[in-house]
């Protein structure tokens, strides 16, 4: 397996060999994300990266998790076929240490989780990835790093966007759809986007394993002064997922025939931008997450023990502003200051049966100002440093703070960085106000924190190559466990939930792109990872036992691409290998063990060819895309099966 992926990489890093001297093909990015100002990313000491909306388009990528398996330093993990469980894991940190926000607003339920596997790509134009704690400007759940969803903006006349794609699994032959439309256009002061999107797919397991996703998402946007720029957002998804699988996967449990989950959730921001004077810019936004779950799992005598359901009901709304203000006394100074207050409140409503009735229902509120300051000398040294003061109604006041270092070599095209920053991410309602049975939450939780540094290096090379390298380490503390009621039960009940466990990750990520030629591009990364429990607070469980590797990581991850174009014909080829990593087996509650993983290799690729259209019709395009070509046999998770070959045929126009 190895082999394989060895001689993949190579052929991709022999690309750049051919190239001649020629311009770069691919102008210096700009990030929003890790100071809350456009910086180019080559002047940022803190490592990111920038998908765009052609990244998205080359790939034919659906979902978002999709795209950051080619993202170092992040390992998305899917339970079963499309719409099951996804999570990811920042730099070997837990599933809930990634802030995510879809254009500014926080959608992370409370404690840090978010279910990617309903967040599709309909309508995104960029999407900006952060790496390592950026609690300095963004509060809890910036542990691991922040991940920025923008919509599209329309502009120029109005015009609309379809495409529809058709395919089959190798798994029982089962269908999958996707279809999307978007219209958008706009003037001078006004611009509009709208898109609808729906996918299909009948899974890859005997029964009940369907799921669909319909989501809808717009933006309006206004500049009635040249100074103003005001912006409307808003993002709606409906998906249902069937699964039959129960706690020892599909491999090893009876499946479940009528077991359900239905997600819903909306997403709507509202911002304005002000440019009082030259120097000095408002930033004022508004946003509100709801998130609405039910599962659903009526009585089968072959897998379950009784009736269950579970409602859940997460809602939070955001109000924030901040000045940027900028300050050149001299030619070769400039500072950046940027000073902001924001206020957040959280809630959460939850109905359970499974034998009895349970029912939660709790608020959390926070408060937050944060100061940064950007000072760029020489236009060569970029130095940030700021920090973060929260009041929280759960957890009481944390000072989070962050430095970051950025030195460019203009004359050799090599930007030297460094990073040190502390992270927090809050508890979640569970754990803080659970009481039913079996569970009672403690209200005197800390938040989990990190400590984290970084330095690294990005380079050009010859005018039509790129590269990076980055290593980092990641301290955790505080982390929250489940502490098991003792037996006999003592007269007066007390919380199963304390911050008693600490780990810790270090790694190195890396990553080539080049232009051999016009027609010819490659890329190629790849993370070596490192992790290890350093305290287990004593409790006795295997999935998190010290002196032992975190679950699910493994030390080895890396992808590759090649996309090469012959006139209107287009080939891309995409390679995503997985290294070794435990897990556990939990077939035997009263006995489990820790396994290991195999590695594994996919390949994926696109054809794409361009026709030649007619007015009204232009930018029509038709695609063949295959997931797992070579049909590998893999898990991700243990007891887990995942999805065989793929195929799609589609066509996407534009009138």
């Amino acid at each position: 397996m190895f082999g394989a992926v060895a001689l993949f990489v190579c052929w991709v890093l022999a690309i750049p060999g051919l190239a001649a001297e020629q311009p770069l093909w691919r102008a210096h990015d700009v990030v929003v994300t890790a100071t809350r100002t456009a910086v180019p990313q080559q002047s940022l000491g803190i490592s990111s990266v920038v998908l765009t909306e052609e990244d998205i388009r080359a790939r034919r990528a659906s979902d978002v998790a999709e795209l950051l398996r080619d993202v170092a330093g992040f390992q998305p993990v899917r339970y079963g076929s499309r719409g099951s469980q996804t999570v990811v894991f920042p730099r070997g940190g837990e599933p809930n240490y990634t802030l995510v926000l879809i254009d500014g607003v926080k959608v992370n339920l409370g404690g840090g989780d978010f279910y990617w596997e309903n967040l599709t790509t309909d309508n995104i134009e960029r999407i900006e990835i952060v790496r390592g704690p950026q609690s300095a400007l963004y509060g809890s759940d910036a542990i691991g790093g922040v991940i920025q969803i923008f919509t599209k903006s329309g502009y120029g006349p109005a015009s609309v966007e379809l495409s529809t794609a058709h395919g089959l699994r190798s798994d029982r032959g089962r269908y999958m759809g996707e279809h999307s439309v978007r219209v958008s256009g706009g003037t001078d002061r006004f611009g509009y986007s709208a898109a609808y999107g729906r996918i299909d797919d009948g899974g890859i397991l005997r029964i009940n394993n369907d799921y669909w996703n319909n989501t809808a998402s717009t933006r309006l946007d206004f500049f009635p002064k040249d100074n103003w720029e005001l912006s409307f957002t808003g993002r709606l998804t409906d998906a249902r997922y069937e699964y039959p699988t129960e706690s020892s996967g599909d491999r090893y449990s009876p499946l479940d025939p009528d077991q359900t989950q239905r997600e819903q959730d909306a997403v709507i921001g509202v911002s304005a931008k002000v440019q009082s004077t030259a120097w000095w810019e408002n930033v004022v936004s508004v946003g509100y997450h709801n998130n609405r779950r039910r599962n659903l799992d009526p009585y089968n005598e072959a897998t379950d023990y009784a009736d269950s359901f579970g409602r859940y009901n997460e809602a939070r709304a955001t109000l924030d502003y901040h000045a940027n203000l900028t300050w050149q006394p001299a030619a070769r100074f400039t500072s950046v200051l940027t000073v902001g207050y924001e206020r957040d409140e959280e809630s959460y409503r939850q109905e359970t049966f499974y034998f009895d009735a349970t029912k939660l229902s709790a608020d959390r509120s926070n408060n937050a100002v944060y100061v940064q300051d950007q000072v760029t000398l020489f236009e060569r040294l970029h130095v940030v440093g700021g920090f973060r003061v929260e009041d929280n109604s759960a957890y009481g006041t944390e000072v989070t703070p962050r430095g970051a270092a950025a030195l460019e070599i203009k004359e050799t095209g090599t930007t030297l960085r460094m990073a040190a920053a502390k992270g927090i991410k809050e508890p979640t309602f569970y754990e803080n106000f659970a009481n039913d049975s079996w569970t009672l939450g403690n209200p005197d939780l800390d938040p989990e924190k990190a400590t984290s540094w970084e330095v690294g290096v990005s380079q050009r090379l010859g005018g039509r190559l790129q590269a990076f390298a980055t290593y980092f380490e990641n301290h955790y503390k505080d982390l929250i466990a489940y502490v098991p009621t003792p037996f006999p039960a003592p007269p007066e009940r007390t919380p199963n939930f304390f911050n008693i466990q600490a780990a810790k990750t270090r790694g190195v990520e890396w990553g080539l792109e080049s232009r051999a030629w016009d027609n010819l591009m490659a890329g190629v990364s790849m993370t070596f990872l490192d992790t290890e429990v350093t305290d287990d607070g004593g409790i006795d469980s295997i999935a998190f036992q010290e002196g032992k590797k975190l679950l699910r990581r493994p030390q080895v991850g890396a992808s590759g691409w090649v996309d090469y174009r012959w006139k209107n014909l287009r080939c891309r080829f995409l390679g995503h290998y997985v290294g070794s990593r435990d897990d556990a087996d939990y077939r035997d509650w009263m006995a489990p063990r820790r396994v290991t993983l195999d590695d594994y290799f996919i390949l994926d690729a696109i054809l794409s060819y361009a026709v030649t259209a007619h007015a009204p019709l232009k930018d029509l395009e038709i695609f063949l895309k295959g997931t797992n070509i070579l049909d590998t046999d893999y898990e991700q998770v243990f007891g887990y099966s995942t999805p065989g070959a793929a195929f799609m045929l589609g066509a996407s126009m534009k009138f």
